[in-house]
């Protein structure tokens, strides 16, 4: 015996709730990847960087574009017909709904509603060849991309740099440059309020490229060189 289940999911068209929700999901996704790259271009310019354009960036304050999508909107053309079963011959059997149909044509005039209903079919190649359809089929996406105003705060994200090895006036530079503050330390976690230049790095909090804004503290413990 034929599945029915999988002629109707076969033949017929996507929910139109299905339909909804994935075009919900995809604008959701270009969204999401819209906003990554503006972030990425804040982390780029506010990292440890001897470039002069990059520097001269952060002097200013300089802010990325953010966008968004403000209004997306699709349109799908199907055929549509009237007839007793989901793949189009009269002599199928009715397959009942799980769910409420929508009625075609009012019970006052006659027809009987129960066999009778509206199916919306995509013309697809296979369709055509069964049926003798002919019609164009096209689907339409327009969307607006267009610039917001940066989140407050966004430029005052920072990208931690690694200060492995380096002696404590590096520190003080790199760190100074980012507007982080340096917290000095040694071996025990005591605090050094004046560490020698015969110390380097030997570790870090936060990690090497972790996210930061100005003004936190970057521990760092000092220990003799190898």
């Amino acid at each position: 015996m034929t599945n029915i289940k999988n002629l109707v999911q076969d033949v017929v068209a996507s929910p139109l709730g299905d339909v909804i929700a994935e075009v919900g999901r995809g604008v959701a996704d270009a969204q999401h990847a819209l906003d990554e790259g503006s972030l990425g271009a804040v982390l780029d310019i506010y990292a440890e960087s001897d470039d002069e354009k990059l520097r001269l960036l952060q002097e200013i304050g300089y802010r990325p574009t953010f966008y968004a999508l403000p209004e997306t909107s699709g349109e799908v053309r199907v055929a549509l017909r009237m007839g007793q079963g989901a793949a189009g011959a009269r002599n199928a059997t009715p397959v009942k709904p799980t769910q409420a149909a929508v009625r075609a044509v009012p019970a006052r005039i006659g027809l009987n509603t129960a066999s009778r209903r509206l199916y919306s079919t995509p013309v697809d190649a296979r369709y055509a060849n069964q049926f003798g359809f002919s019609a164009d089929i096209s689907a339409k996406l327009t969307f607006k991309i267009v610039p917001v105003p940066a989140p407050d705060g966004a430029d005052e994200l920072r990208l931690v740099p690694d200060l492995n090895l380096r002696k404590p006036s590096g520190v003080i530079e790199a760190l100074d440059r980012l507007a982080l503050e340096p917290e000095f330390r040694d071996a025990d976690g005591v605090a050094i309020s004046d560490p020698g230049e015969d110390l380097v790095v030997s570790a870090q909090d936060p990690a090497p490229d972790s996210i930061a804004r100005t003004g936190d503290a970057v521990a760092v413990t000092l220990s003799a060189p190898a």
